[in-house]
């Protein structure tokens, strides 16, 4: 089974499915030569897969569908393409569409894993201290009389053991980062996950963001694509995992198919900022809908990225500072006494 687009690869499809398009060239012809210019085995094998069912008079969706790779957003969206004619300016919306979600994957894993690298290199410090430091400090006061040893005895095993204690704590957090990330290449565990940290109280608003970022996204492409509002926003919803978004969503296209006006039912909805629902309105009545649609996309990426960055900012010198606290608790429990120790014998 051949794995899964990224989005970037995504992104790169259809790019160059709209350049063909664009250059008034056969899908199948122009693929092609797209198969003889790439030397990764991967995307050739992806490129022969749709030349085939192309080949066979099967559409680029059904196409899309056979080889397993594509999202199903994008097959989707090619579908109503083709229907509807628009299919080129489909491609470019999916390719900007792709695009964007990209860098916003490389910015949420670069808020996880700029953290948990500190996690790693707090726990590499904090078993050198057990490991190596302690037991040194523990053979030093060995050398003193029993009474000596008796006095500082209990401050070496208190270090110890908040030593042990928090190189417990931090395995348990990393072993779970781990087994969250191998499970995060399963679709259905990304899908719980997102799920979770919509409602999880210290990680809802940035989901929100991420959400109405891929919101106003599809929007912006769906719209300059001519497709229908009810059709809009019920694929908007399958894009977001936000359970109480995706409700909403789910009443905007019941009133849209009860016959209220699109931009009345967007502004009431509650899912965009009030400013941004009054500004969609505005640009409906005044016939820009889709440079608004545009412009609110690029102002939910920016949040998104914001907010992805926010966390970077937060979460870093937080670990850092908790870092400093700790191992400096460690070695102060073990050197005060033997200052004081120091001191008298001196």
């Amino acid at each position: 089974m051949i794995k899964k687009l990224t989005h970037d690869e995504t992104a790169y499809f259809c790019e160059q499915l709209a350049l063909m398009l664009n250059a008034g060239m056969q899908l199948s012809s122009g693929i092609e030569v797209l198969c003889e210019d790439i030397d990764d085995k991967r995307i050739i094998s992806i490129c022969s897969s749709l030349l085939d069912d192309l080949n066979n008079d099967e559409t680029l969706a059904q196409a899309m569908e056979s080889s397993t790779v594509f999202p199903d957003y994008v097959i989707k969206m090619v579908r109503i393409g083709e229907v509807t004619g628009e299919l080129e300016n489909v491609l470019v919306g999916l390719a900007h569409y792709y695009e964007e979600r990209a860098e916003l994957n490389r910015m949420v894993r670069s808020a996880v894993l700029h953290p948990m690298m500190l996690l790693v290199m707090m726990t590499a410090v904090i078993v050198v201290l057990i490991v190596l430091v302690l037991p040194m400090f523990g053979d030093i006061f060995s050398q003193f009389d029993s009474s000596i040893t008796e006095s500082v005895q209990l401050t070496v095993d208190v270090a110890y053991g908040v030593g042990t204690a928090m190189l417990i704590v931090l395995v348990v957090i990393i072993a779970a980062a781990a087994v969250i990330a191998i499970l995060s290449n399963f679709s259905g565990f990304r899908h719980k996950l997102s799920s979770f940290l919509a409602v999880f109280p210290l990680t809802s608003k940035i989901s929100r963001s991420f959400s109405l970022s891929k919101i106003a996204g599809a929007m912006s492409m769906m719209v300059s694509a001519g497709i229908a509002p009810d059709e809009m926003v019920e694929y908007a919803a399958e894009l977001i995992d936000d359970k109480n978004l995706r409700e909403k969503l789910e009443k905007c296209r019941e009133r849209l198919l009860a016959g209220e006006y699109f931009a009345d039912v967007i502004a009431s909805s509650g899912i965009f900022p009030a400013v941004h629902a009054r500004s969609l309105k505005i640009a409906y009545s005044s016939g820009s809908f889709e440079k608004a649609w545009r412009k609110l996309s690029d102002r939910c990426d920016e949040k998104a990225t914001e907010s992805a960055a926010s966390i970077v900012s937060f979460i870093e010198p937080s670990i850092v500072i908790i870092l400093a606290t700790v191992i400096g608790a460690i070695l102060l429990t073990v050197m005060i006494p033997l200052m004081n120790i120091m001191s008298v014998m001196g």
